[in-house]
């Protein structure tokens, strides 16, 4: 059975080790906090008035990608609300701005219905204003996923690697070619002794084994470990983004069994 074991976890980051994996299953998890995990932002903008130099469809863009901090217990996605997609209290979040010049509008400007549901960061910058000029709309936001855009990712960056098995076996002759040669700090050298110091920094670049002239260093591949390393964006918790992929998952798996015992 696969299991993760986490290695660091901080408000906008976290890694961690997944044993007992195939890759399949690793990418799985991989594409399902990239796409799968549901956070709030910016759909539809009203805008009311901008005499500022930056056009509609840009500032709505702009906008669109602040991300917003997203609670998944109190709000609906829109195809499941019971509103049927109208639009409810239940399923989106308006959010309004009207500021005028000469000033920065920031993403702290924009003023929520819900405290809760407020822009993850309030120091993006949206457009600058010169005097006299102006800007009031209106933003209205729902629950989405990655799949539909990237304003709905709840993660920036998203990778794994494989912890691969190194052996350095009798033919050793502490020559220290290895522990030269490789960029990462993989090996060390004690007591005229090589021996595998950091496993997880190994990138597989195998430059130990082209510079070991005794074929002392092996490297097996196959061990069903992975590192990954993820950063969100502040719209969910990094434990929280973990913790709905694999739920996800789990509920995919189980819909496809059933689909399989229904086939006979």
């Amino acid at each position: 059975m696969a299991e993760i074991q986490i290695i660091e976890l901080k408000e906008d980051r976290c890694r961690f080790i997944l044993s007992n994996a195939t890759e399949s299953l690793a990418n799985s998890i991989r594409r399902a906090m990239i796409a799968h995990v549901p956070t709030m932002a910016v759909d539809f903008i009203d805008i009311y008035m901008n005499t500022s130099s930056m056009y509609d469809e840009v500032l709505a863009h702009r906008i669109g990608l602040i991300p917003l901090k997203t609670d998944l217990e109190k709000y609906n996605l829109r195809e499941e609300c019971a509103c049927k997609g109208e639009g409810c209290p239940s399923c989106q979040v308006s959010l309004r701005l009207n500021v005028e010049g000469p000033r920065t509008v920031y993403s702290g400007d924009l003023i929520s219905d819900d405290p809760e549901i407020i822009p993850a960061f309030d120091n993006i910058p949206i457009v600058n204003l010169r005097d006299g000029q102006q800007l009031m709309l209106e933003a209205t936001a729902r629950l989405g996923f990655g799949k539909e855009h990237s304003k709905f990712q709840p993660v920036v960056a998203c990778s794994y690697k494989i912890i691969p098995e190194i052996t350095i076996n009798e033919k050793c002759n502490a020559c220290m070619e290895c522990v030269k040669v490789c960029p990462r700090n993989v090996f060390s050298e004690e007591e005229n002794k090589i021996s595998v110091k950091n496993i997880e920094n190994c990138s597989l670049c195998m430059e130990c084994i082209k510079v070991c002239e005794e074929n002392a260093v092996e490297i097996n591949e196959k061990t069903g470990k992975f590192m990954f390393y993820f950063e969100v964006d502040g719209s969910l918790p990094p434990a929280v983004v973990l913790k709905e992929a694999l739920k996800i998952l789990r509920t995919k798996f189980e819909e496809l069994a059933d689909k399989v015992e229904e086939l006979g």
